[in-house]
């Protein structure tokens, strides 16, 4: 399979590197599966961003080939959002989201109420939102995302295998 097309992975910088994201890349780039993932390491302090990182994520974003195949980790949202709306036409983008970050523990209600308005917007423009478990499946479609871009995907083999069905023509 030396000749699949790049695929590129776009995570914060400082996201722990045993995540659900990475463990789907590696299990790209290993089992057979022989896809080429390139990883783009986003800067600032993920989910908290100043425009510095902000900026950032829209010059790795808008660096990325046309029809390019962009593996988006579900921490890397709230740098991407406004980025993705530009972008999702000519980009295949799917998600990989191993919780909502608007459901982390000690956010406001106000910081809740605008991560969950982010997560629902930015996921709307993936062809895709993968991830790893039921539980998780039913948290992005309680956002109200058709449910059929929402795959359970398990970080491994058989979910890499998978993954090629999820880009879309």
């Amino acid at each position: 399979m030396a000749d699949q097309p790049a695929l590129h992975l776009l995570l914060p910088a400082n996201r722990a590197p045993d995540g659900y994201a990475e463990r789907v890349a590696l299990a790209l780039a290993l089992e057979g599966q022989g896809h080429n993932v390139l990883r783009h390491a986003l800067p600032g302090d993920y989910p908290r961003l100043d425009p510095s990182a902000v900026l950032a994520a829209d010059i790795a974003l808008s660096r990325l080939p046309d029809g390019a195949r962009v593996l988006v980790d579900g921490a890397a949202l709230p740098g991407l959002a406004a980025a993705l709306a530009m972008d999702n036409r000519r980009l295949r983008l799917v998600a990989l989201v191993e919780r909502l970050l608007w459901r982390e523990p000690g956010l406001t209600a106000e910081e809740a109420a605008a991560r969950r308005h982010l997560e629902q917007g930015a996921l709307a423009l993936m062809r895709a939102v993968a991830v790893p478990d039921a539980a998780a499946a039913r948290a992005v479609a309680d956002l109200g995302l058709v449910p059929e871009t929402v795959v359970v995907l398990s970080p491994d083999g058989a979910g890499a295998a998978r993954l090629d069905s999820l880009w879309g023509a």
